[in-house]
């Protein structure tokens, strides 16, 4: 079911308003306002859950009575939201009297929708239930939208949380490991199957928490997006950039804008949120399977390397300049035809510019040179094999200085 052009900016900007506080009940809040201009409610309630015992971790309510919400309200696991976060997926109640699940909390109410809060590794940590006073109030669609705003919510409500636990134990070791445990759910768990193609990434962060980022999103289409991207800077404040980033991109390419548009976007919202203090370079492309070929565009990041199966390099040098940089920055895509046996390498500078303690930096041609000789590999082999290449090359330095993060893909 379609969304409007109106409701996606309402949405990319919601999401933009989350991602700007690691206070809990500040997003929470933010949520709450961000709902009244996508879905009427007359009620609304965030259930935050400890997604390994499911303990109530917070609970915010708007529109109850004084104490009709407490902690006990999900005690015994029933009602509408119990059944929402045990079975992790949405629910419409066109008449609450009708529903024996229902949990009267409020005398008004006649009908409910609510939707799962889902972690990028997909954990269920809470819902979020609306309330009516009409009967048959909500749609399909209003449980797409609240299903779309709830996981893109989920990255914020995840950090917050994070947040809170860092402030509370005030131990900067646990504090990092923490924020690993979040910043790596974020990353890809698995990765794509499309016919004619091997594809794999890994990224490794040189503290406990990096700004390196990579992923990979599902079209409506049979194009594959595949991203890589750097932050500036490196530790906690990288990383929590790094997710707000994710949460702009995901929720900008949700209508298939076309990859200009994307880019524009997510430029003028990590602008507005670092206030040009911090800039993203960042490479986006759209495999297209059917014709074997990649369309891309490159803000400011490493050049990809080609390895063309007969032998010859291609830097795929076409750029522009760094998200966050300036507001109005314009972007352009470029294509680029894969031939059987070519290999792409996407990376960031954490790869290139590892130096030993001769300062000499790993360099390009070391790059070609490792992919080459395992290139009869598959692509999560030609990962393994530049990592390890990479802290081979500056071991006697102390380890690589940077994050470093590496996406194959093979055409085959």
């Amino acid at each position: 079911m379609a969304i409007n052009e109106k409701t996606v900016q309402t949405l990319i900007e919601a999401v933009r308003k989350i991602s700007t506080s690691l206070d809990l009940q500040e997003v929470l809040d933010t949520i709450f306002d961000s709902l009244e201009e996508l879905i009427d409610y007359s009620a609304a309630v965030i259930c935050i859950v400890d997604s390994r015992t499911g303990a109530v971790y917070d609970l915010k309510a708007r529109g109850y009575p004084p104490l009709a919400i407490g902690e006990d309200f999900l005690a015994s696991g029933s009602g509408i939201i119990g059944w929402v976060l045990k079975h992790g997926r949405g629910q419409i109640v066109n008449d609450v009297k009708q529903d024996t699940r229902y949990v009267k909390a409020r005398a008004e109410t006649r009908s409910e929708i609510a939707a799962p809060i889902i972690r990028a590794d997909g954990k269920v940590i809470g819902a979020i239930n609306l309330e009516s006073d009409a009967i048959d109030t909500y749609t399909n669609r209003d449980l797409q939208l609240l299903t779309m705003f709830a996981s893109l919510a989920a990255s914020a409500i995840a950090y917050s949380i994070l947040y809170k636990k860092l402030v509370r134990q005030r131990q900067i070791e646990s504090e990092l490991e923490l924020a690993r445990t979040v910043v790596d759910s974020l990353l890809p768990r698995a990765f794509p199957l499309i016919k004619g193609f091997d594809i794999c990434g890994t990224t490794i962060p040189v503290r406990e928490v990096g700004g390196d980022y990579f992923d990979f999103l599902d079209s409506v289409t049979d194009r594959l997006g595949v991203l890589i991207a750097d932050v500036s800077g490196k530790g906690l404040a990288a990383a929590l950039i790094m997710v707000s980033f994710r949460a702009y991109i995901h929720a900008t390419v949700i209508n298939e804008l076309a990859m200009r548009v994307v880019m524009a976007r997510v430029n003028r919202l990590v602008h507005q949120s670092t206030d040009g203090e911090r800039f993203i370079t960042t490479f986006y492309g759209l495999i297209d399977p059917e014709h074997r070929r990649l369309l891309y565009i490159n803000a400011g990041h490493n050049p990809p390397l080609l390895l063309r199966a007969d032998g010859t390099v291609q830097m795929l040098e076409e750029a522009g300049l760094p998200l966050g940089v300036f507001e109005n920055s314009h972007y352009s895509e470029s294509v680029v035809e894969f031939r059987t046996g070519d290999i792409l390498v996407l990376y960031t500078d954490g790869v290139t510019e590892a130096a030993n303690a001769e300062d000499e930096s790993f360099g390009l041609e070391r790059l070609e040179q490792t992919v080459r000789e395992i290139s009869h590999g598959r692509a999560h082999e030609i990962c393994r094999a530049v990592t390890t290449a990479v802290r081979d090359h500056s071991a006697d330095s102390g380890g690589p200085g940077d994050d470093l993060t590496i996406a194959v893909i093979k055409v085959q």
